[in-house]
């Protein structure tokens, strides 16, 4: 079944940051040098996300008649009401930090894999007992999440690299203070708090 969803993206999992950027809302983005100086080609526009298979989605939008179109243009990226997303790879993800140093997540899917079931039916008659084997029914099953891997959009360049401790140290070099404080945590802990050290950076740098 067909599953169509606003851009609030609840089945996702993720925790919305909604209107704490200065980001357009309900816009497109045609590239990133639109994104970067926040005027979009597109606003305002009423967008939903349609998910038609496994890590498969379907753009719409509503036009100003109130009727349900297929988005095909080329995007850079887009936003609902409360939160901003990119298309990268080819896949949708939503941003989790905008600032100086921004960041984004692919949605969390499932690996799932298809397979069979059969049954015996055993039917007990005045005659004697009947034996039935029932044809296989085939089955989908959940097997592991895919590994969740956050990247980082820097807001000069537009250069996207994949997130991780020892980059946060790098980024954040030029806040003595903040950089002291990432410093100091143990391992396990640096890895674990990349993002909310990100999110203090931003905070503590506007653009």
């Amino acid at each position: 079944m067909k599953l169509v969803i606003t851009l609030l993206l609840v089945a996702f999992c993720f925790t919305s940051f909604a209107q704490t950027d200065p980001i357009v809302r309900n816009a497109v983005f045609k590239s990133f040098e639109e994104f970067k100086s926040n005027t979009p080609s597109i606003h305002p526009i009423n967008l939903f996300l349609e998910q038609t298979g496994e890590d498969k989605y379907l753009l719409s939008y509503q036009d100003s008649a109130g009727n349900m179109k297929e988005y095909k243009e080329s995007l850079w990226g887009f936003s609902d009401n409360e939160n901003v997303y990119i298309k990268y790879n080819k896949h949708y993800a939503r941003f989790m930090a905008i600032g100086k140093i921004s960041v984004f997540k692919f949605f969390q899917e499932s690996e799932t894999k298809w397979s069979t079931s059969s049954s015996t039916t055993v039917v007990s008659t005045p005659v004697g007992t009947t034996i039935t084997h029932n044809a296989p029914t085939p089955f989908r099953y959940k097997t592991k999440e895919k590994g969740e891997v956050s990247y980082i959009l820097d807001m000069n360049t537009g250069k996207i690299t994949t997130l991780k401790a020892s980059a946060v140290k790098k980024l954040i070099s030029n806040d003595a203070e903040l950089s002291a404080e990432y410093n100091q945590l143990g391992e396990y802990n640096q890895e674990r708090d990349k993002l909310a050290f990100l999110r203090k950076y931003n905070e503590r740098n506007p653009m």
